[in-house]
């Protein structure tokens, strides 16, 4: 009778201070964002005394499943704002492109009105080559521009790689983890496949489904297998801005949805159509000439028929300048009139574009952060640690232990009383 209370006793004191240990943990852990509080389960029943049930992680994997689709889509935003902020300076930051259009365009007009104007000439030909020269230059700014987002590009593959393979070798250590130990303390490895999974939202939209291990399959939100729980993982690739699913080389560019990378590709389109609006107008002003004596007339500016700014170029001379045809300059001059007001319109188009989708986007941004940020503070308020709350709890398990404690001595007095009359 007396092995068995003490038996009971010493289960019961070893129960509590493991329980006292979780919470221990859950304090030290506090300031950890990817820390998932632990509840400790204590069960007391007739026949089996006072035991652990088990340690509960306070989770809900739909939530992170919920809040790791908005990180995606916040941090796509985020993505594309940086790069449209960058591109948006490079038309606004100094002298406008639409200044130099208008400055052209002026020196133009005044040129033809008076064609033996020697100061009309040569700032004819000096608002020439400033345009031509701010025209190639943010070109030459948003080509680079381009080819450092590959460079981004691949960066961020290769942390996703990463990535997966973290989250594979943590799905294999929580098979050995569950076989050692019957599935009882492996938390940890949880935690970090959660933080491995919160960062892979970063760069990637991805879902996640949970096993009874809390092993993990990774898939886009397309069907693409990542991380096939324990059997396999598959990476990504990069070839000429396009990304590849390595394991069947299939092109999955168009088929992402969120994340940086996400970000990074709808960035690089933002550049296209930049440099699309900018072929536009250097199409716009090719189309623009001058007469000359005999008959006939020569184009201000040249560019090869691909439209390739790098050829972009002023055409004439001072010698053109100096043979053109008065007769007909007041015509030429109605017609610069109506290139002008195409030029101007090639520019607007360039330049609302750019405002417009930045101005979208950021209040995009803002709406979808916010519902970001209040997902986060739900599931902090629900697995994170409140540090007064877990006190509370230790000094509860603290008295108890010590309250059991006490029993001791006097099951000891009863053993010795009961020794004694025999």
């Amino acid at each position: 009778m007396f092995a068995g209370a003490f038996n009971t006793i010493a289960q019961a004191l070893d129960v509590y201070k493991k329980a006292v240990e979780v919470r221990d943990r859950n304090v030290a852990n506090s300031q950890d964002e990817n820390y998932v509080r632990e509840s400790p389960l204590i069960q007391s029943d007739l026949y089996t005394g006072i035991t652990l049930q088990e340690v509960r992680r306070i989770q809900n994997f739909n939530f992170i499943n919920l809040r790791n689709e908005k990180l995606s889509l916040v941090s796509s935003l985020e993505e594309r704002k940086e790069v449209l902020s960058q591109i948006e300076s490079l038309f606004q930051a100094g002298k406008g492109l639409e200044d130099y259009v208008n400055d052209f365009f002026k020196a133009y007009e005044d040129f033809l009105k008076e064609p033996t104007n020697e100061g009309a000439k040569s700032e004819l030909l000096s608002s020439a080559n400033a345009l031509v020269n701010a025209v190639k230059s943010r070109y030459k700014q948003l080509t680079n521009l381009s080819q450092s987002l590959d460079n981004v590009l691949q960066k961020y593959v290769r942390r996703v790689n990463e990535l997966l393979k973290k989250l594979y070798n943590v799905n294999m250590e929580i098979t050995l983890a569950y076989a050692q130990s019957g599935g009882k303390d492996y938390r940890t490895l949880l935690n970090q496949r959660d933080a491995y999974l919160k960062e892979l939202s970063q760069y990637l939209y991805v879902r996640a489904q949970e096993d009874e291990l809390g092993r993990v399959k990774v898939i886009t939100d397309k069907g693409f297998v990542l991380v096939d729980f324990g059997n396999a993982y598959y990476t990504l690739g990069v070839e000429n801005g396009r990304v590849k699913y390595k394991r069947d080389q299939s092109d999955i560019t168009e088929l992402l949805s969120g994340g940086k990378i996400k970000g990074l590709i709808d960035s690089r389109n933002d550049i296209n159509t930049t440099l699309n609006n900018l072929e536009s107008l250097v199409n716009t002003l090719s189309g623009l000439k001058i007469p000359l004596n005999g008959g006939t007339e020569k184009n201000v500016f040249s560019v090869n028929s691909s439209l390739d700014i790098d050829t972009f170029s002023v055409n004439i001379t001072r010698n053109d300048l100096d043979n053109v045809d008065f007769a007909r300059a007041t015509d030429y001059a109605e017609n610069g009139l109506n290139v002008w007001e195409n030029a101007k319109k090639d520019v607007i188009r360039l330049t609302d574009y750019i405002g417009s989708e930045k101005k979208s986007l950021e209040s995009e941004y803002d709406t979808e952060k916010a519902l970001y940020d209040s997902l986060e503070r739900k599931i902090l308020e629900r697995q994170g640690v409140s540090v007064d709350e877990e006190f509370m709890e230790i000094i509860k398990l603290q008295r108890t232990y010590e309250a059991v404690a006490k029993i001791l001595p006097r099951i000891d007095e009863l053993m010795q009383t009961t020794i004694n009359m025999i």
